[in-house]
């Protein structure tokens, strides 16, 4: 069994990819497709890294290292989201997004913008980075109060 969410289930099941020294994935053995079963024992072809794979066809850019020793640790499941291993790219790269939880990029961008523009404005004119930081803070409580309001009428979130 892969990784599955809440929302999801197994419609979109992740799971760790085997990848070849050319780049693609190996046909299945014996109708199983697992990455340990390509480790270069029993004239088996012998993967040289992982990606992130999903049952709807999904796969990460990035490829991971594989460690033959611990399947777990190849996997990446127990280091989250964040980390860079399969399990995180799957989470990070394509359930987010479907759960619309991921920022924009332009938005990311401004706020980015923002936050540069303040560092520089606390080192020169501080009482004036005092009244921008407080302004920034109301429109995002602001904006967070729509939004959460928003979440909730569309039955995204339960508070």
């Amino acid at each position: 069994m892969g990784w599955q969410t809440d929302q999801f289930g197994s419609g979109h099941e992740g799971y760790p990819v085997a990848v070849m020294g050319d780049g693609t994935e190996p046909a299945p053995i014996n109708g199983n497709s697992a990455w340990w079963l390509y480790n270069g024992q029993a004239g088996r072809p012998r993967a040289i890294a992982v990606r992130a794979g999903c049952e709807c066809g999904w796969r990460s850019s990035e490829m991971f290292p594989i460690d033959w020793e611990d399947q777990d640790e190849t996997n990446g499941f127990e280091h989250g989201d964040d980390a860079p291993y399969p399990y995180g790219a799957w989470s990070r790269e394509h359930i987010a997004p479907l759960l619309g939880t991921t920022v924009p990029d332009d938005l990311s961008d401004a706020i980015a913008t923002v936050r540069r523009l303040l560092a520089d404005l606390t080192s020169s004119r501080p009482i004036a980075a005092t009244a921008a930081a407080a302004e920034v803070e109301k429109l995002g409580s602001a904006a967070l109060q729509r939004a959460v309001t928003a979440a909730r009428d569309l039955s995204l979130i339960h508070i």
